[in-house]
């Protein structure tokens, strides 16, 4: 009887021990659920203000261009990717007043297309431009110092690159191959290609001024090329036209024209001279890379029918020098959608952005994270041997370089010396006069 109740006192106290043990289990699950739940409802917090920042809903971009390109493509991506929409106005021969007036206003265009270097600074002296100088942070050392000078005032830059393009040489491969004739590397080497070439009948180089502005080509590509300081001088307004570095350009071109090198000055720029080359008529065109495209739509092949060079300059001590042109996209100091209109411009200097915009376009990205292994066989050469040179000096062409009211009327100036290579003396006098005159106006509205 005594056992029996020993072993139910026994009973009794384990009984209560596991209880007691239950509870604080209990209590201990409890207490851990509420540390989850906490947990969870802290989380739930982030994830739906992450939610509500994603989500966040922006106006329509405003977007103004001056050329029918493929922006739609890029604001297709960029709206997948952020949810923002854009709505694209394309302009014909009012563009530059229609935006002038409406960017003055937040119910202007948020980002639009422009030019470079002094056209930047026109609007940026009237406190017009947003300055994107912070969007390069993230794409630090991607982007060619020159490129973003010529968008560039006082150190702050206000543009980011549409279009670039390198000013090359397009060479004959079928005549090249023919006649055993390789890229020039020296001013000698050029012009025994000219030579070779004329011998056996066959214009070395397809010239033409059609169009009233492609006279400028040679010009500014052998002062640029030989005498690069003096090229800044004088269409920066800070030397004379008649100087004796323009003088000897005009020479040098003279001496090209009267040795027969260049076809009859009025062909037709966008039919005639690509089926030139087509036709193996003409051995060098120089233009910008984007005359490829008047190959393409002629039907003369990248690779097959031609391919580029640098041109050399006379004076083999200098190095690589070459001309180049870029247009911005730039974004109005009004924008009504100032933090939409910057969610675009970091997305087209992204890799993801610039590279469906190279593939897109079939155009040399400026950024050099961007494949070129897409692009047609020229503009690949073109991707390595000049924006990849890191020794190559790229200076901005003649339309940049100085200002709209000198650089329009001076292509005429350059038509007449085609058609009379002996007055190049009279030309330069009265360049020197219309440039006068034109920096005097400018400087006034300053």
């Amino acid at each position: 009887m005594k056992k029996l109740f020993l072993w139910l006192i026994i009973a009794v106290i384990i009984a209560v021990f596991s209880l007691v043990g239950c509870k604080e289990a209990a209590a201990e699950e409890e207490v851990a659920t509420e540390e989850e739940v906490a947990a969870e409802e802290e989380v739930a917090a982030v994830e739906t203000t992450a939610v509500e920042t994603t989500a966040k809903t922006y106006p329509k971009l405003k977007f103004a261009a001056d050329k029918q390109w493929a922006f739609d493509i890029m604001f297709d991506a960029f709206e997948a990717k952020t949810g923002i929409e854009a709505e694209i106005t394309v302009y014909g021969d009012e563009y530059k007043a229609a935006i002038k007036t409406g960017i003055t206003t937040a119910e202007g265009f948020d980002i639009f297309t422009w030019w470079s270097d002094f056209d930047i600074i026109d609007l940026q002296s009237q406190g017009l431009l947003e300055d994107l100088t912070a969007n390069y942070d993230a794409v630090e050392g991607k982007y060619p110092q020159g490129m973003k000078e010529s968008f560039s005032v006082d150190g702050k830059i206000y543009g980011v690159p549409c279009q670039v393009g390198a000013w090359i040489a397009f060479y004959n491969v079928p005549l090249f191959e023919k006649y055993n004739l390789e890229d020039p590397k020296t001013w000698d080497d050029f012009i025994t290609i000219c030579e070779t070439l004329k011998s056996n009948g066959i214009t070395p180089i397809g010239f033409t001024i059609d169009g009233g502005w492609t006279s400028v080509v040679w010009f500014q590509q052998l002062f640029a090329t030989n005498y690069p300081d003096a090229y800044v001088q004088v269409l920066g307004g800070e030397k004379p036209w008649t100087c004796d570095e323009v003088k000897q350009t005009f020479e040098l071109w003279k001496d090209m024209l009267d040795k027969g090198y260049f076809s009859d000055p009025g062909t037709k720029v966008g039919t005639e001279l690509p089926l030139m080359m087509g036709n193996d008529e003409v051995g060098i065109i120089l233009f910008g890379d984007w005359f490829s495209d008047l190959f393409t739509t002629n039907e003369v092949m990248s690779g097959e029918d031609y391919n580029i060079f640098a041109m050399p300059p006379v004076n083999s001590s200098l190095g690589k020098t070459v001309l180049f042109e870029v247009s911005p996209i730039v974004m109005s100091a009004n924008s009504g959608n100032k933090e939409a209109a910057k969610m675009f411009i970091d997305y087209w200097l992204s890799d993801e952005g610039q590279q469906l915009w190279s593939d897109t376009m079939n155009y040399i990205s400026p950024n050099s994270a961007v494949s070129s292994a897409n692009l047609s066989v020229d503009k690949v050469k073109i991707a390595k041997e000049i924006w990849g040179d890191p020794d190559a000096d790229m200076i901005m062409r003649l339309f940049e370089s100085t200002i709209p009211t000198i650089s329009t009327p001076a292509c005429a100036f350059f038509d007449n010396f085609v058609l009379n290579p002996e007055t190049y003396e009279t030309q330069m006098k009265s360049l020197e006069e219309m440039a006068s005159a034109a920096w005097a106006e400018y400087k006034a509205k300053q």
